[in-house]
């Protein structure tokens, strides 16, 4: 018993229950697409935080040199100032063939610089000491953590290894890392971490006015990551994303909702009959809509978490360190923003199917005459597809022709699921042009660089290619402009390769060793950290556009089913039907894919210029996301209508046509 037009909207949902999931998948597809984008870019900015200050070896903000006590007191007591400390640099000292550099560093100071620290911990005294780990070879040979050296005229017990660098293993300059407690007024540097929470551009704003620019240095990328909002490169790129991404949400929500009320014209109609108003009339879809809102949002957010969750294991599992890079953040405000924008999308989204359901006259909605359109007949020369052969394609083209609406809304969707797969596929290739993917030290493990005053070089060279093929750990060596690359089997026999390599090649020849294994860890890792979230988001992408395809096909169908069994009557075969509605959506699929990869190359340009300023590199048309996009949609289209056809091939061609 129906006491109100309201519960209508409840039985409709329970009674075509196929209908309503798969509005419900395509909503929670949206949500769960929105939501996902904005915690896939939080987890992502954290993540690449910590990378970043992987590969400085430190995470302040900004150091100020030449200072006074003025300055100083204005850092140590700014409330905009998170942290500050003091680090200096003192004499280098001789060991062996190489030298160590002293640096000291007060609590504060040390803070900033655990990101440097390969294994153990920082000093905590005068007494203690990290240094450079190529460097332990230097100072004893079977120095370990834990045992006590003497550096100059000091005595350090070793706490901790720093992780070798490129430039200290070039310039054969170690490291040594100890505490400090007293400074000078204006000896080293002060390390500044400024408040996450305020305005950085007032702040270093601030920092600029104390002093002149040469004694200031900005750690420049850490701040781009901490606050991209600062960069209107960013910012540009993060409102295209998210603007596309909507777009392509008020498309599949629209379609499902219009399919529904194109399905329910007759109802209507006979709502209107026995006295419901437009506006009544209107409330049943906009209950609907809120209904499925209700439900979608929170299993799309869900679904959301659960794929960062998977990422997650993903990472845990496949990454030396996977638990360091975590993607797993619950942001309530990114959850509740997604949230809100799924539900104004959604009620936005059906508020003109719910417009055209109420305007829906009784009569012609009882009469089935709404279907019925007066279209102007145009003669064609083309004698061509008049063939019997070509007598499928001839109505495919003529049906295409003469609906221009039901194909604009048709070859939107495809042009906007191919213009999001092209454009996060050119993000995944701006990506992986950055500089911690594509780095010319990832090309191997360990160089040995000879120097450059060896004037019989070719000779030098063959004798030193031969001795490092001839080492046990070296896979494969390649020379290239007085350096040697070198790949090894076994990285973590790294250090007795470098030895080696210092005994045999060493002794005959001036060079340097430089080991890149601690610097293209952090970058590898980068790397996988890049293909997981890029190619997992263009897959989500990918299955979203594939369900709006699939929905603006099917309605195309499901409004014809009089035309089609009116076809079938005259004498068409079922085999024709079928071929005439396959054509048709092939010539969706062709019209549309063309047209979203034409757009989809604009749109990759334009953001390609948002970001030029932040990676240097040359656009170029995404020649394969291009094919794909070509192929998929074509596809789709032809898999779209398979299911719509074995139902319409059973229903009884008389029941059809008799239908009021």
């Amino acid at each position: 018993m129906i006491s109100s037009y309201k519960q209508l909207s409840s039985r409709y949902l329970k009674g075509n229950i196929k209908r309503t999931i798969l509005t419900l998948v395509g909503i929670v597809l949206s949500v769960a697409l929105i939501s996902t984008i904005g915690l896939f870019m939080r987890g992502s900015q954290l993540s690449q935080i910590e990378n970043i200050k992987k590969l400085n070896g430190f995470s302040f903000h900004v150091g100020i040199s030449n200072y006074d006590e003025v300055i100083l007191n204005k850092i140590r007591y700014n409330p905009q100032i998170e942290s500050s400390g003091l680090m200096s640099q003192g004499s280098t000292i001789s060991v062996g063939e190489v030298s160590v550099q002293m640096n000291f560093a007060d609590h504060r100071a040390m803070e900033f610089l655990p990101y440097s620290l390969l294994d153990g911990q920082l000093p905590v005294n005068e007494h203690e000491a990290a240094v450079d780990s190529w460097t332990l070879p230097y100072i004893n040979k079977d120095l370990q953590i834990g045992d006590s050296f003497q550096l100059g005229e000091v005595t350090y017990k070793l706490v901790g290894l720093l992780d070798n660098r490129e430039f200290t293993q070039k310039s054969k300059v170690g490291r040594l890392l100890t505490y400090k407690r007293d400074f000078a007024i204006g000896e080293g540097r002060i390390l500044v971490e400024i408040n996450p929470k305020v305005n950085f551009n007032e702040v270093l704003d601030e920092i600029k006015s104390l002093t002149v620019p040469e004694n200031i240095v900005i750690n420049e990328e850490l701040i781009g990551v901490l606050k991209p909002q600062s960069n209107r490169s960013i910012l540009a790129t993060l409102v295209i994303v998210i603007s596309i991404v909507v777009v392509a949400t008020v498309v599949v929500i629209y379609n499902a909702f219009q399919i529904s009320v194109v399905e329910r014209m007759k109802q209507f109609g006979l709502l209107r009959s026995i006295g419901a108003t437009r506006k009544q009339i209107r409330q049943i879809v906009m209950r609907e809509a809120a209904v499925l809102a209700v439900i979608s949002i929170p299993i799309g957010i869900v679904c959301s978490l659960l794929a960062l969750a998977a990422l997650q294991f993903i990472f845990f599992i496949l990454l030396e360190e996977g638990a360091s890079v975590s993607f797993f953040h619950i942001e309530w405000q990114i959850i509740l923003i997604s949230s809100i924008i799924t539900l104004t999308t959604v009620l936005a989204s059906s508020y003109y199917p719910a417009f055209f359901a109420g305007r829906i006259s009784p009569l012609l909605a009882i009469s089935s005459r709404l279907s019925i359109k007066k279209e102007s007949i145009k003669k064609q020369k083309n004698t061509k597809l008049r063939k019997p052969i070509s007598f499928p394609l001839n109505l495919a083209l003529k049906n295409v022709k003469r609906n221009k609406n039901r194909y604009t809304v048709t070859i939107l969707s495809i042009i906007i699921s191919s213009v999001l797969f092209i454009t996060f596929s050119s993000l995944m290739n701006i990506a992986f042009a950055s500089k911690y993917v594509n780095n010319e030290s990832m090309k191997s493990d360990l160089t040995v660089n000879l120097q450059q005053d060896h004037h019989d070089f070719p000779a030098d060279s063959q004798d030193i290619l031969e001795q490092l093929k001839s080492l046990g750990n070296v896979s494969e060596v390649s020379e290239q402009n007085h350096h040697f690359r070198i790949k090894l089997k076994d990285a973590n026999q790294s250090s007795a390769t470098v030895a080696n390599i210092q005994q045999t090649v060493g002794t005959k020849h001036s060079i340097i060793i430089v080991n890149y294994l601690d610097e293209n860890k952090i970058k590898n890792d980068e790397a996988f950290v890049i293909k997981v979230l890029v190619y997992g988001f263009i897959a989500v992408i990918s299955l979203i556009g594939s369900v709006n395809i699939i929905n603006t096909i099917t309605i195309s169908i499901i409004t014809r089913r009089k035309e089609l069994a009116a076809l079938k009557s005259i004498g068409m075969s079922q085999k024709d039907l079928k071929k005439m509605i396959i054509y048709e959506a092939l010539i969706y699929g062709i019209s549309g894919s063309l047209q979203g990869i034409f757009f989809g190359c604009i749109l990759s340009y334009i953001i390609y210029l948002a970001i030029s300023d932040l990676v240097k590199l040359e656009w170029t048309i995404p020649y394969v996301a291009c094919i794909l996009t070509f192929t998929a949609a074509l596809f789709i289209s032809y898999v779209s209508v398979l299911i719509p056809l074995r139902k319409i091939q059973k229903e009884n061609i008389i029941d059809v046509i008799r239908e009021e």
